[in-house]
């Protein structure tokens, strides 16, 4: 693997590392024109792999190498809260594992990762296979269909099956609705006094409470209804319920079991971020393909090989080779989580800089996995990035679609099942294209998640 130089001034000839002011923001015009996303890679281009600017009255410091986002995500990790965003998020999701801080983290990472163990997932293919079957099966040959919101439907009535054991398909508008107000929770978060203005009584919120309300009776309902009639079923839910925290133990040697709240905070957390992450990377991984057709036929052709006219199952993940290149470069291109933040919970230094405490540090994603020194013509999608050799060639951090460290995304292999078996299902049968003067870049919308601005409506057409 070749070792790319981290490019950094030296600390010794400046107390913060180069970056843009406010003014210069104001005088170009980015701070009025540009997405978070953009503005982020323009920094990376300009100014290193260590970038400095201020958010109100936070310092912010931008990562932008891959040796530097390792010692991010690991040395440095003791050091660091989560990021604003995450911190005020408790609002929806209360102490889940995506918000909760240590050690309450841990401890809640580990009752909750059996489900997520290789025997467990390979367990939810049949589920995956038969849901995107049925998916494909309602479309009409040549009709336009929105790819994202078929997307995010069946993502969710996946996660509720193979982590619930519930068929969430009569409640997939209020979820929806859910989500769409969580997302829309960002730009709030990141203001100022952003305490205070979520108790006014203003529409985002008003939208945000109804939403949680409505998620919040489904999910404790579902906690009532597996109290009653316990046991395992094979389920994140029955694991929660059933697990016993030995380091909350009282003395007697017996542990504590999770309080239906710590239950309603993990299932809020998977059925928000869960569903909404993997839906955002298969909807820009359809629109790719759509755009590419021969990538398209080389994945139709693997697929038809594969399955052989049948619904995808756990045993042809591994066989399903080229789908998952095609999904590792979508999410490389499109990464739903677009950018990672943390919060200094300590002073401590980082290349050679004092990182104060209460300052954000942002490891973006999107800004890595498009750096051309890492990448080959970075702006085009080609999975034969993920090939053997060519994986092997990069450094660790230069790929993180699911973060890193102790906050990795812990259904992570749940998702690579996901989207590979549904990228095969639907190529098998169907080809995808673009729409007659389609626009030839999709609009993005770098909110919680990064997702499509206006969907991704595609021609389908049966094989």
């Amino acid at each position: 693997m070749a070792t790319v130089p981290v490019r950094l001034e030296p600390a010794a000839s400046r107390k913060y590392p180069p970056g843009p002011t406010v003014l210069s923001r104001i005088l170009n015009g980015r701070i009025f024109r540009q997405n978070a996303a953009d503005y982020m890679q323009n920094c990376a281009e300009e100014y290193g792999d260590l970038v400095h600017y201020m958010a109100g009255n936070r310092h912010v410091y931008q990562i932008n190498h891959p040796d530097l986002i390792a010692d991010y995500f690991l040395k440095d990790a003791p050091m660091h809260h989560r990021g604003i965003v995450m911190q005020r998020a408790r609002t929806v999701l209360g102490d889940g594992l995506l918000t909760s801080e240590e050690p309450l983290h841990m401890r809640q990472r580990r009752l909750a990762q059996p489900a997520f163990h290789r025997k467990r997932i390979a367990a939810y293919g049949e589920v995956i296979g038969n849901y995107a079957s049925a998916m494909t099966a309602r479309w009409q040959n040549g009709s336009i269909v929105d790819l994202h919101a078929e997307m995010l439907e069946l993502a969710l009535v996946i996660v509720g099956k193979c982590l619930f054991d519930v068929d969430v398909q009569s409640d997939v508008k209020r979820v929806e609705a859910a989500v769409n107000a969580f997302m829309s929770f960002m730009p709030l978060s990141l203001l100022p006094f952003s305490e205070q203005i979520q108790k006014w009584p203003l529409p985002v919120m008003t939208r945000i409470r109804k939403g949680q309300a409505e998620l919040d009776a489904l999910i404790y309902k579902m906690i009532r209804e597996r109290r009653a009639s316990p046991g395992d079923r094979g389920d994140l839910l029955s694991m929660l319920l059933e697990s016993v925290d030995t380091e909350g133990d009282h003395g007697d040697g017996l542990g504590t079991t999770m309080s239906d709240k710590q239950v309603h905070d993990e299932c809020t957390t998977v059925l928000l971020a869960g569903h909404e992450t993997t839906a955002n990377a298969l909807s820009f991984s359809v629109w790719l393909l759509a755009k590419h057709p021969d990538i398209q036929e080389k994945l139709h052709q693997e697929s038809a090989a594969v399955l052989g006219g049948r619904a995808p199952v756990a045993d042809d993940y591994a066989k399903l080779r080229y789908a998952e290149m095609v999904f590792a470069e979508a999410m490389r291109l499109y990464p739903p989580v677009w950018v990672t933040a943390r919060t200094a919970a300590k002073p401590y230094e980082l290349a050679g800089y004092t990182i104060p405490v209460g300052a954000i540090l942002l490891a973006p994603q999107i800004v890595v996995h498009r750096d051309p020194r890492f990448y080959d013509e970075p702006l085009r999608f080609n999975p034969e990035n993920f090939s053997e050799a060519a994986k092997a060639g990069r450094p660790r951090y230069a790929y993180y679609p699911f973060a890193g460290g102790s906050r990795q995304c812990i259904a992570e292999g749940l998702a690579w099942m996901e989207g590979v078996l549904v990228l095969a299902s639907i190529a098998q049968n169907w080809k995808l294209k673009l729409q007659p003067n389609a626009p030839s870049e999709i609009a993005i919308q770098p909110a919680i998640s990064l997702r499509p601005k206006r969907g991704v409506p595609l021609i389908v057409e049966r094989r």
